[in-house]
């Protein structure tokens, strides 16, 4: 019953500390957990919605460039456009003052003094100022509509600068939420297996009436199987020493001959270690020491499923077991001296 009692305190301890920091309860914990993965959906939700927000703006500003860039194009071809127009009007004014001044200021002149009274003369000066005005504010006209749409053109292509600065950001700020949503993402994983590891614990607590009244039976009578029943096999003998070997078929044998509480136990060696397994309900693994003439069982590691318990809570399981074996010596004042597992035996030396 006491050690029953301490597999019941190790039931609890395993509620406590497994995969997860110690909570007070461990309901509770699950709980939280719950929560906490509803809240990582919501704000993976939210990024995603602020990702597609990000993207149709993206698009949008793409859009928005490409019309730009069309626009500032259209400028340049009228200033273009406007440009020659200017070099016409230019060669326009040149022939006209070629035709004032082709003989130099004497043409002019004698075209004036040609003028039969000072009414025609009056009239021609009034003509050719108006004629040579005509072309100047033609040109002035012609120089400001120029100067006009390189302001627009200047002002468009201000305004797609600020666009593709407005667009680069709007990259960075789509590679920070991709990063925060694969971030999240990790975080929302992380949190699934600590639900699944909480649930693997509520499934082991609906098991434990199968799974720890048969490892309690098995660790309460460990050292008190036959033992000394067992067949040695490779016995040989020296006059300082005497080595044999047991296999894990025997001990299996013997194991599940004691009860049909333990029918359903196997036994396995390897290099080193050993491994004692309930079917799919525990796995005892560990290696060999020598204790008091005796070999002792060092388990280092329980696994229920797939959950392993090792370290201080393993320990605390374990606590009043007796794992030592107390092996028939077949010679005496002989003392074990060392202990050896390779696959499917282990060898035992013992020396005077």
């Amino acid at each position: 019953m006491k050690k029953l009692i301490a597999i019941i305190i190790g039931s609890i301890f395993l509620f406590n500390f497994i995969l997860v920091p110690a909570q007070s309860d461990t309901s509770s914990d699950f709980d939280k957990a719950k929560e906490e993965e509803q809240k990582l959906v919501l704000e993976l939700l939210n990024l995603e919605v602020e990702r597609l927000k990000t993207q149709k703006s993206l698009e949008d500003l793409a859009i928005e460039i490409e019309n730009l860039t069309v626009a500032i194009q259209e400028k340049s071809k009228e200033i273009q456009m406007v440009d020659k127009d200017i070099e016409k009007e230019k060669e326009i004014i040149k022939t006209w003052f070629r035709f004032l001044y082709m003989d130099g200021t004497n043409a002019i002149l004698s075209l004036l003094l040609m003028s039969q009274n000072s009414s025609e003369l009056l009239h021609r000066l009034i003509y050719i100022d108006i004629v040579t005005n005509y072309f100047y504010n033609k040109l002035e006209n012609l120089n400001k509509l120029v100067n006009y749409k390189r302001e627009e053109e200047n002002r468009l292509t201000s305004q797609r600068s600020q666009l593709i600065e407005k667009q680069k950001e709007q990259i960075e700020l789509l590679k920070k939420i991709d990063e925060l949503k694969l971030a999240k993402s990790q975080m929302l994983e992380e949190i699934k297996k600590k639900i699944a590891n909480y649930q693997k614990i509520f499934a082991m607590a609906d098991n434990l009436d199968k799974m720890f009244p048969s490892l309690d039976y098995l660790l309460s009578h460990l050292s008190q199987f036959p033992w000394d029943t067992l067949e040695y096999k490779d016995l040989s003998f020296s006059f300082f020493s005497v080595s044999a070997s047991f296999t894990d078929v025997d001990v299996t044998k013997m194991i599940r001959s004691y009860s049909d509480k333990l029918k359903d136990v196997t036994v396995s060696f390897s290099r080193e270690s050993f491994e004692i397994k309930d079917d799919d309900s525990y796995t005892l693994k560990g290696n060999f020491a020598i204790e008091d003439n005796k070999i002792k069982l060092l388990i280092n590691s329980l696994n229920i499923g797939d959950i392993k318990i090792g370290g201080q809570l393993l320990q605390k399981i374990l606590y009043g077991y007796d794992t030592t074996i107390n092996i028939k010596i077949p010679v005496e004042g002989f003392k074990l001296k060392k202990v050896e597992a390779e696959k499917g035996y282990v060898k035992f030396t013992l020396e005077k």
